[in-house]
């Protein structure tokens, strides 16, 4: 499958994306991301962020994702969903070039990109099981900003799952957007929901194995911890596997 992670700055993703290749060793990942980009470039970026910086790493993940096909496993660290979200962001702050015409002119690019893509997991921030702010000279570290993006993911997730005239996704060729949160376990566990040991998505109907349906038990505690906007589809989805499981050995 075609995966990307996604999401706001410092939350992990890749450590994610480490953890994830080493579960599942068939995937690859392209060497060149959009950190290179930007050093190759010398872009502004993240806070100072502006069209050139936008429409240049927009173009690098759309032709990074056109190598590969469906079927071919491969993970990206990020993809056009969050140019996309970055340029949203951009559009509503002062001092820089990015205007809602620049953000309408990308839109149709990215709702493209997502045929090429299988799943999105989007990393939101939660309570349960912070991550560090590490400064890497690239991402932004101020909590503000952050918070703010992190808040137009969580909208444009919600327009995925609940809008039908979304103009953002073609409706009947979307990729899943699946929550992941918690530790770097937890995250995992999450994922096996969905990927098999093979690393081909789980068709409904699969038996979950018991391992992890006691580590889906052990992650009842942090449900409390999660947005309850953001959480719900990820807590049916666990307890559907679980009565499923209950139903067959009974």
């Amino acid at each position: 499958m075609r995966i990307a992670i996604s999401g706001t700055s410092c939350q992990g993703k890749s450590t994610l994306v480490k953890d994830f290749l080493e579960q599942w060793p068939s995937y690859t990942t392209p060497e060149k991301t959009y950190r290179d980009i930007i050093a190759e470039n010398n872009l502004e970026h993240s806070s100072k962020t502006n069209k050139e910086t936008q429409r240049k790493i927009l173009d690098f993940q759309i032709e990074e994702q056109q190598k590969y096909r469906n079927g071919d496993n491969v993970l990206f660290d990020r993809c056009p969903l969050d140019n996309l979200v970055y340029s949203m962001w951009a559009c509503e702050q002062e001092g820089n070039d990015i205007d809602e015409e620049f953000v309408s002119s990308c839109l149709p690019l990215v709702r493209e990109s997502f045929r090429n893509l299988d799943i999105i997991f989007f990393v939101p921030i939660t309570k349960a099981a912070p991550i560090g702010i590490v400064e890497d000279g690239v991402r932004d570290t101020g909590q503000k900003i952050i918070e703010e993006i992190d808040y137009i993911f969580k909208a444009v997730h919600r327009d995925h799952e609940h809008n039908p005239k979304t103009n953002i996704f073609v409706v009947d060729d979307k990729p899943a957007i699946i929550e992941v949160f918690g530790g770097r376990r937890e995250r995992i566990e999450i994922i096996k929901l969905y990927i098999d040991a093979e690393g081909d998505a789980l068709q409904p109907g699969n038996l979950i194995d018991e391992d992890t349906l006691q580590d889906m038990e052990k992650m009842n505690d942090l449900w409390d911890d999660i947005d309850p906007e953001e959480g719900s589809v990820l807590k049916k989805e666990v307890e559907k596997y679980k009565e499923k499981h209950k139903r067959l050995n009974t």
